[in-house]
């Protein structure tokens, strides 16, 4: 699962669409209306240009930092979340039909250390899988892959693996039920 940074190359139209999505794009409003159909198609004209692989639908919210947009790939109905970033140089995987709430962290570099000390960088990439829901505030460490049809609770922080079908919350993250059992009744 560990992925080696991958150089973009920088044509004078992805030059263009990073100027204006740091410029423009990143702060313009999402509300509902002309103007937030806009700001979501423009913004998506703008990444599809940068990522590494887009769908024909896609959302991208108002704030979000996905640096050079290198290591990015969106599927179908993918949804990155308002004033979402993403950090580190790994391969983001986000799958089909994904929703994200407000302020998530998906990083995918951490310091490497061995007995003797700092040894530079690891890089992990992150996949996240279709019909996954991932709520507000949510943190994604490094080398994660959440499941299909997961769900991960606001606050969370990822720190292993979400099988398909969890329903996982806290800090770190522990599973509290599968999606397709049944409630216990109280």
């Amino acid at each position: 699962m560990n992925s080696t940074a991958q150089k973009q190359k920088w044509t004078p139209l992805k030059i263009l669409c990073y100027l204006l999505y740091r410029l423009i794009g990143k702060h313009i409003p999402s509300e509902m209306g002309p103007i937030g159909r806009f700001s979501f198609k423009f913004r998506r004209v703008l990444c599809r240009q940068l990522f590494k692989e887009s769908a024909r639908i896609f959302g991208v919210d108002q704030g979000v930092d996905f640096g050079n947009g290198a290591c990015m790939i969106m599927k179908d109905h993918a949804n990155l979340g308002r004033n979402c970033s993403i950090t580190g140089r790994g391969t983001v995987t986000i799958g089909r039909h994904v929703m994200m709430g407000y302020d998530c962290i998906i990083i995918t570099q951490n310091h490497k250390y061995l007995e003797e000390g700092y040894d530079g960088y690891e890089i992990k990439d992150v996949v996240i899988d279709d019909y996954t829901w991932i709520g507000h505030r949510v943190i994604i460490l490094p080398g994660v892959r959440l499941g299909k049809h997961s769900i991960i609770g606001a606050g969370s922080v990822v720190t292993k693996d979400v099988p398909d079908h969890a329903i996982v919350a806290g800090v770190p993250a522990k599973l509290i039920r599968y999606r397709n059992t049944p409630k216990k009744q109280a």
